[in-house]
């Protein structure tokens, strides 16, 4: 059973802040994500929050043949479907936060590219820091990370926060013209090399960028 629109705007009605969005992403959107030419040649590409799957389906068909490719989503009803529907895609059903154990249990040590549409203009800052770091702790000392936000969304405080977030945690981060054709209109994050996890003695991790030299 293919995900209707209706899929997605049932799981925004039962649960906004996780789902953070009324429809999938537009075609354009995906066309634009799935054509970066960091996935040309990347070995490992994981995608956090598959949602419907239109992403999922466009980025597989821009890997090299045995690239590896897991996408990770935490709501079980559009998890379900989506291994039914993409049957040749590795699903995970879990949360971003865990993305370190998940590579683990998949015999994989970093990522080349992770992509991601989550709704982080919906999440606290303690939810986007975690996440953040998952992915810093994920990727590898070249690896691009990748996401959209709304524009709409741009105005909110956590949005500020996020791209906070992004500042501190990586040494580039480039922005794309905004995508008009999506609901709504929409803008891509790509983030180069990632500032390694530094871990005290106490075990709380730092992520403040000033400790690493770009």
């Amino acid at each position: 059973m293919a995900l209707s629109r209706w899929s997605i705007l049932r799981e925004f009605i039962r649960d906004p802040l996780s789902t953070g969005t009324v429809c999938s992403s537009s075609p354009s959107l995906c066309r634009k994500i799935a054509s970066s030419e960091c996935l040309t040649n990347a070995d490992v590409v994981v995608e956090l929050g598959a949602g419907t799957g239109c992403i999922s389906r466009h980025v597989s068909r821009s890997l090299k043949n045995g690239a590896t490719f897991i996408s990770i989503e935490k709501n079980p009803q559009l998890y379900k479907t989506l291994v039914e529907q993409q049957s040749d895609t590795c699903f995970v059903l879990d949360a971003a936060e865990n993305l370190p154990a998940i590579l683990q249990q998949h015999s994989v040590t970093k990522a080349d590219v992770i992509i991601s549409s989550l709704p982080w203009a919906s999440f606290s800052t303690t939810l986007q820091h975690q996440i953040t770091h998952a992915i810093r702790a994920s990727l590898k000392p070249d690896g691009i990370f990748i996401t959209y936000a709304y524009v709409c969304g741009a105005l909110l405080p956590s949005f500020a926060a996020f791209r906070k977030q992004l500042t501190e945690s990586f040494c580039t981060v480039d922005t794309s013209r905004i995508v008009w054709n999506n609901f709504p209109p929409a803008f891509l994050y790509q983030c180069r090399k990632p500032v390694p996890v530094f871990v005290k003695s106490a075990g709380i991790p730092s992520s403040h960028r000033s400790k690493y030299n770009c």
